[in-house]
Parts: C-alpha cells; structure tokens; sequence
C-alpha cells in the first residue's frame, strides 16, 4: 500500500510535502495578518478624519459667532456631540 514510501526518494518526497505545506501555512499565516492589521489601521485613520473633521466644524462654528456672522444653514454641531481624540 505505501510502496512509495519505500524508497529513499519516497521518503524525500514526503519530507518535501510537508515542509512545503509548512511553509506555505507559514505565509498563508503572515499574509492574514498584515491584512487584518491593516484593514484595523484604515478604520482608526477613518474615525480620526471623521473626528477631525466634526472638530472644523465645531472650530467654524466658534469662530462665526465670535466674528457675529449668522452660521451656516446646515446642521448645528453640538459640543456635547463631541467626542475627543484617544
């Protein structure tokens, strides 16, 4: 049944196999995980732009009412909606 295992070639064969399907779980492994550490990264560097850009708003906001100019017609940004930087 496990003729080929007979030979010494069979034998390096089977080694082969296995340290190639080590390897290749190896770099299966690697690759997973700079995917997943980098879709992490582009959601953090997401919620900082968004962050960043409710702090414009409330900044323009501020600076419209000390300069006495009527605010824009959109939506008002509430200070208390503000969610600070980690």
């Amino acid at each position: 049944m496990f003729e080929f295992l007979s030979g010494s070639s069979g034998v390096a064969l089977l080694a082969l196999s296995l340290v190639s399907a080590l390897l290749l779980l190896v770099i299966w492994f690697m690759v997973n995980r700079a995917s997943v550490r980098a879709n992490e990264q582009i959601r953090l560097l997401t919620e900082i732009a968004e962050q960043q850009r409710r702090q414009t708003e409330l900044l323009m906001q501020l600076a419209n009412r000390q300069a006495g100019t009527p605010p824009p017609p959109e939506e008002e940004i509430s200070p208390f909606r503000f969610v600070p930087e980690r």
